[in-house]
């Protein structure tokens, strides 16, 4: 007996026929978009709601942050720049920021190396020669000033140190583009990054899960209330997403510049070294601490008595973990300073005496 199809059935078959093909179809164009270009980030407004930054004047945005923080952005001019070298693209121009009224600007080492010179223009168009007050070739950071410059607006560096999961938004001036910005979140803290170029290791950086783009090298990692948690370098694929320098490197820089002494000079302890976390810790049956990966012939730690291997997991009484690396600057070290130092080799936990080098 043959029964015949309702128009409603057909109807229905119709619809789910056509929402099958759609999802197969819709499938495919978001593979071939992912083969073709790889993943594509779709932030382009974050609403940010409490923080200090917060004033109840409503939810703040990531853009609203880019485009108030703006004006202290600056571009560093550090070769020929040109109508020709615009339309080809401006390899002299990277980004710094302002972090007091009367000039100091803060940087990436990588953004100005090989520098023909050294200019600095403001959003509000004015262009000042600058000179490089201080660098920390460790953590990559330097700062400059810019010569005569007064009435500036600084960026203030955060309070607190950032944590992975924190909002983080990189804000950058580039030729034809006033305000840049790529935002996400910090994917990882207190890291050692190695350049592709042939720089020493830079300590303490930071990532967050955001596009890079090179020409934000020496620009400002914001924190949702609009404070610096950390300076943009062009890392080059050396670790994965927007890779930035010490915020804690940056604020010392300046602090000793306008103390008003001489050039401090930066601590060191002769060691690289990486942060083991706890589940990799509990993976390998060791504690929590600084993996020692190299120490420096004749450097403080190699004279104290590390080796590759050994696990730092205490400074004096400070715990070694993310938030605490084996790091002098971020550990408030002085150069000739003596610590005492855990560490855990072949099983047994034991304590070096270390003096505090200087680089």
């Amino acid at each position: 007996m043959t029964t015949a199809t309702r128009p409603r059935d057909r109807l229905i078959a119709a619809v789910v026929l056509s929402a099958v093909i759609g999802l197969i179809g819709g499938g495919l164009a978001a593979w071939g978009i992912y083969a073709r270009f790889g993943p594509v980030e779709r932030v382009t407004q974050q609403t940010i709601v409490g923080g200090s930054g917060n004033n109840g004047g409503g939810a703040l945005t990531a853009g609203s942050i880019a485009t108030a923080k703006a004006p202290s952005v600056v571009e560093v001019i550090t070769g020929p720049v040109t109508p020709a070298s615009l339309l080809t693209g401006p390899t002299g121009i990277v980004n710094g920021f302002v972090v007091s009224a009367n000039g100091l600007v803060v940087s990436s080492i990588h953004a100005i190396q090989g520098a023909a010179t050294l200019r600095i223009a403001t959003a509000d168009g004015h262009s000042y020669p600058a000179t490089i007050v201080r660098a920390d070739p460790t953590h990559g950071v330097v700062l400059l000033q810019a010569v005569g410059a007064q009435g500036l607006t600084p960026l203030t560096f955060a309070s607190v140190a950032p944590r992975v999961g924190d909002l983080a938004i990189a804000v950058a001036t580039t030729p034809f583009s006033p305000v840049t910005l790529s935002t996400g979140t910090v994917s990882s803290v207190g890291i050692t990054v190695t350049l592709s170029d042939g720089e020493p290791p830079l300590r303490d950086v930071l990532t967050v899960d955001a596009t890079p783009d090179p020409r934000q090298d020496g620009a400002p990692l914001l924190d949702g209330n609009g404070d610096v948690i950390g300076v943009v370098v062009d890392a080059g694929g050396a670790a994965p997403g927007v890779v930035a320098l010490s915020m804690a490197s940056a604020a010392d820089l300046v602090t000793a510049a306008t103390s008003g002494g001489s050039s401090a000079p930066v601590p060191a302890l002769g060691a690289q070294s990486e942060i083991i976390d706890p589940a990799t810790a509990a993976a390998a049956g060791v504690p929590v601490g600084a993996l020692i990966l190299s120490v420096t012939t004749d450097g403080p730690a190699a004279t104290a008595g590390l080796l590759p291997g050994d696990i730092v997991t205490a400074v004096g009484s400070t715990q070694l973990d993310a938030d605490h690396p084996f790091d002098p600057t971020v550990l408030g070290l002085a150069p000739d300073e003596q610590v005492t130092l855990t560490v855990y080799r072949d099983g047994l936990t034991k304590s070096f005496q270390l003096t505090v080098g200087s680089g």
